[in-house]
């Protein structure tokens, strides 16, 4: 399915929103940030219902740990895993504030038996990896159709209307 402009997503809308889209707004992101603002801003005003998973506040979290170390510490992104198995108490003085407090925004279902079997399907039927594929099963089980992402692998699933930023 080709994707549509986050912009123009209309109001009363379901949508999972995918970590690139809360990464961009965390990070300020000079080319999509802006957009992804506005947008998380839409759905702390409840033109939208907004969904996310323990997933996405997992692979959320990691990128902006991995971000704040790269940029204080001047190490290499794929170093960061490394660096912090070596160091791992420099965890703990990141301030994930302002993570958590978006995370707060959204709804959070849990991840059940059900979405794990739908996860199994999504990855054979779309070619997902299993994060993509837990947020396809989670978004079937609820009947959420949309989806705020910049990632184009979730083009691949034909019930899925894409919204980029």
């Amino acid at each position: 399915m080709v994707p549509c402009e986050l912009s123009t997503l209309p109001s009363g809308e379901k949508i999972f929103i995918d970590s690139n889209i809360l990464t961009y707004h965390l990070l300020n992101d000079p080319v999509h940030g802006k957009t992804c603002e506005e947008f998380i801003g839409r759905v702390e005003n409840r033109e939208f219902e907004g969904f996310i998973s323990p997933i996405i506040v997992s692979e959320t979290l990691f990128n902006f740990i991995k971000a704040n170390i790269v940029k204080d510490y001047r190490i290499k992104p794929k170093e960061v895993v490394s660096f912090l198995k070596a160091k791992p108490k420099i965890i703990s003085k990141i301030d994930i504030g302002k993570a958590s407090d978006l995370f707060r925004i959204f709804n959070m279902p849990p991840i059940f038996e059900l979405e794990v079997e739908e996860c199994y399907k999504a990855i054979k039927d779309y070619a997902l990896l299993t994060n993509d594929a837990f947020h396809v099963a989670t978004m079937k089980q609820r009947g959420i159709t949309n989806i705020a992402t910049n990632d184009p692998d979730f083009e691949r699933v034909e019930w899925l209307k894409v919204w980029k930023p």
